[in-house]
C-alpha cells in the first residue's frame, strides 16, 4: 500500500468518525424520542419481580440519581474541586435528559419526573458547590449552620412548588382479587400520588370485578410513601396484556394540564 493510499485511508477513517461523533453530539442534545422500548437487560437480572417499562424507568432514574449523589460527594471529600464537581453534573444532567426524552412515550406521565428530578438534580449541584465555597470562605463554624438552613429552606420550597403543582390525593390499580368489601389491587409506580408498586388491599363501597382499572384515594404519609386506602370509581376496562401502566394515560395527562 503506497503512502497515497495510507493517507486516504486515515482520511477516510477521519471523516467517518467526525461524522459519527457529530450525529452522537446531535441526538444527546436534543434527542428523538424512541418508538421502542428500552430493554434494561441488566436491571432487568437484578430485580426479581416483573415490572413495567414506566416502572424500570422510574426505578432507572432513582438508582442513576442515587449514584450521582454519591459520585458528587466523593469528589467533595476527596478533591474539594468546583470544576470537577461541575463536570460531573453536566455529564449526568445530558444523561438524564436523554433518558427523559428519548424515553418520554413510555411514561405514564413525563412531566412529573422531568420537574421532579431536573429540579433534584439542580439543587443537589448547587448545594455541594455552594458547600465548597463557603469551606473557602467562611471564618466560622456559624457560616455552615446559616448555609443549611439556607439549603433547608430551598428543599422546602422545592417541595412546595412540586406538590403544588403535580401532587394528586389518588392514584389507579387493576383489581386482582375480591373478598366482600376488600379488593386487592396491582398499583404501578406513580411519583403524583407518591405511590410505590405492589399490591395493596384497600376498601370498596362499589361492585367491581378482577380486571377492573379503579381509581383509588391515597393516604399521604410524612416522609414516607403513601398508601391506597379506598377505590373512588370503577372503570370498567380490562387492560390488555400488552399494557404498560394502570393509569389511563390519556385522562391523567388532561388533569395534568388543568
Amino acid at each position: 500500500m503506497s503512502l497515497d493510499e495510507i493517507f486516504y485511508k486515515v482520511g477516510e477513517i477521519a471523516e467517518a468518525s467526525t461524522g459519527k461523533s457529530i450525529q452522537w453530539i446531535k441526538e444527546i442534545v436534543n434527542p428523538t424520542p424512541s418508538q421502542n422500548p428500552p430493554s434494561f437487560k441488566i436491571l432487568k437480572k437484578l430485580i426479581k419481580r416483573e415490572l413495567t417499562v414506566h416502572e424500570l424507568l422510574s426505578l432507572n432514574l432513582q438508582l442513576s440519581f442515587i449514584f450521582y449523589l454519591l459520585l458528587a460527594l466523593l469528589l467533595v471529600v476527596l478533591f474539594g474541586n468546583e470544576l470537577y464537581l461541575t463536570l460531573t453534573f453536566v455529564v449526568y444532567f445530558l444523561y438524564l435528559r436523554y433518558t427523559i426524552l428519548k424515553n418520554q412515550e413510555f411514561f405514564i406521565e413525563v412531566e412529573p419526573y422531568r420537574f421532579f428530578y431536573y429540579g433534584l438534580t439542580t439543587i443537589g449541584f448547587l448545594s455541594f458547590l455552594g458547600y465548597l465555597l463557603v469551606r473557602r470562605f467562611a471564618r466560622n463554624i456559624y457560616y455552615f449552620y446559616a448555609y443549611l438552613v439556607f439549603i433547608f429552606i430551598v428543599v422546602l420550597a422545592f417541595r412546595h412548588i412540586y406538590k403544588s403543582k403535580f401532587t394528586r390525593d389518588w392514584t389507579y390499580g387493576v383489581v386482582e382479587e375480591v373478598k366482600g368489601e376488600l379488593v386487592k389491587i396491582d398499583v404501578h409506580d406513580d411519583i403524583r400520588a407518591n405511590v410505590k408498586p405492589g399490591k395493596y388491599w384497600v376498601e370498596s363501597a362499589e361492585e367491581v370485578e378482577v380486571g377492573d382499572i379503579v381509581k383509588v384515594l391515597v393516604e399521604e404519609r410524612i416522609f414516607r410513601s403513601s398508601i391506597p386506602k379506598r377505590v373512588l370509581e370503577v372503570h370498567k376496562v380490562k387492560p390488555s396484556s400488552s399494557e404498560t401502566s394502570t393509569e389511563p394515560k390519556a385522562e391523567s395527562e388532561s388533569n395534568n394540564s388543568k
